[in-house]
């Protein structure tokens, strides 16, 4: 049984632009569809030497410098294009084919070859997010000063303090090679000779990346990587393979077990080392934004049971959400959650009550950052998707409804079984006539009036966009 409107209305399909600006059409070209694969939209800008051509009107959400000839060229390139989408803050990622003679602090993150397409559209889909995470974080320090009353300082980076590094392999000379040149960058580095003892190490501490010495065999660097990357508490760390150029064949699969970069042992030191600390500076900042986001707000805009934002809180935030995304031309979908107990029992209401805080610590922890979860009623929830059209946001409520139907409470009664909830789900897709409560009260009273059908797949969501 699911909850369905009667005439669904279509959906849109508008993935997001990611901006090629190149003078290699046929990197290029490879790039495009790797960032395709990822979900992303591409539009190319060519240089000849003299002109960019073809900058579209529309920000896109980065901007990838893949230059062969013109390198010396970017810096102006880059100074126009910020100009051209401001107020937009866009995060560029280089991807140049040697390094030119220009400032490498031009760009947010800078990859050189040997390179694999993969890694690079990875690194362009880490430096959106990162670039979302801000600009929602700065949202919502602005929401709780003018609209609570609450200054919240965010803590400035903590550059001074050292990186921690993994090292996990046989003490090679390549490896201990590039572990001294970190150690003089004042790099605490630490060093695990064998699988075991390196989950031991990432069991116990924190690190900001893991290296792994992939110089004789894959093994068992594929396993490391994978098995971190099943892991909630490791996803987030990069990890990196040192290789043999003549000997590693398995770009494609380290990629698919979660490799964030393949270094050649036969580039520079210099080079290897900044890479390493490329990524690990971006895992720091990523921690460090996600310390900030759970530390936001406090009793008077959190709904404690839950740990999602209060109805007054969602509705104050959204107001300036909605303002900025319209005023960019950024998408904005929005998830609307009803839990309906499916118990043929009498149930306490402490008990659903606990049972439906549960679900919203559920609907938290699956989410993005910057995702906005809110619990608008002890059973109703809003999610607000900032950047994201319809079948992005769609993917999320797979996953919640997949995990919510494995889900049993405790109903207070042992003579009876544990309480089981159904969810009632609907997705709206912000259009720009809209205002942010024209946009909540469609979402919730178009959930209020879904009406029963019987016979279809449990919790499949319907999908309109807004009026």
């Amino acid at each position: 049984m699911v909850i369905f409107n009667e005439s669904p209305a279509p959906t849109k399909q508008v993935p997001l632009d990611v901006l090629i600006a190149t003078d290699n059409t046929v990197e290029a070209d490879a790039i495009a569809q790797a960032l395709r694969n990822e979900g992303y939209g591409v539009k190319f800008s060519n240089f000849d030497g003299q002109t960019l051509k073809s900058i579209p009107v529309k920000a896109p959400v980065a901007v990838i410098c893949v230059f062969s000839d013109y390198i010396e060229s970017c810096p102006s390139i880059i100074k126009a294009l910020k100009r051209h989408f401001a107020p937009n803050e866009i995060p560029f990622i280089g991807a140049l084919a040697r390094h030119g003679d220009i400032s490498l602090d031009l760009f947010d993150s800078i990859i050189f070859p040997p390179a694999h397409i993969k890694q690079i559209a990875t690194r362009v889909s880490s430096m959106i997010r990162l670039s979302q995470m801000e600009r929602e974080i700065e949202r919502r320090v602005e929401t709780l000063g003018q609209d609570f009353g609450i200054q919240h300082e965010l803590n400035q980076s903590s550059a001074n303090i050292p990186f921690r590094v993994l090292f996990v392999g046989k003490a090679t000379p390549e490896f201990m090679i590039v572990i001294n040149a970190l150690q003089k960058k004042n790099v605490e580095v630490i060093a695990a000779f064998t699988s075991f003892s390196a989950f031991d190490y990432l069991h116990d501490n924190s690190f900001n990346a893991v290296v792994m010495n992939a110089l004789e065999q894959s093994e068992p660097a594929l396993t490391i990587s994978e098995t971190m990357q099943r892991n909630p508490r490791l996803y987030h760390v990069p990890t990196l393979f040192l290789v043999n150029d003549e000997k590693f064949k398995d770009h494609a699969l380290a990629y698919d077990k979660g490799a964030r970069d393949i270094i050649s042992a036969n580039s520079e030191t210099e080079e290897i080392s900044g890479r390493i600390l490329e990524l690990a500076n971006y895992h720091r900042l990523h921690e460090q934004l996600k310390s900030e986001f759970s530390m936001l707000g406090g009793e008077s805009c959190i709904d404690l049971p839950s740990g999602n934002f209060n109805a007054e809180f969602f509705r104050a935030h959204m107001r300036r959400v909605t303002n900025d995304l319209i005023s960019k031309n950024e998408p904005l979908t929005l998830i609307a959650i009803k839990a309906v107990p499916t118990a043929e029992f009498a149930v306490e209401e402490s008990k659903l009550s606990e049972a439906f805080g549960t679900i919203g610590q559920m609907l938290k922890s699956i989410v993005r950052m910057q995702d906005i979860t809110a619990r608008m009623t002890d059973n109703t929830f809003l999610i607000a998707f900032p950047e994201q059209g319809l079948s992005a946001a769609l993917v999320v409520v797979e996953r919640i409804s997949g995990i919510v139907d494995c889900a049993a409470f405790d109903s207070g009664n042992d003579d009876n079984s544990p309480l089981t909830v159904a969810l009632e789900t609907l997705a709206i897709e912000m259009e720009e006539t809209d205002d942010s409560e024209s946009l909540i009260e469609n979402a919730l009273s178009k959930l209020s009036g879904l009406t029963q059908i019987d016979d279809v797949v449990p919790n499949q969501p319907f999908l309109e966009e807004a009026s």
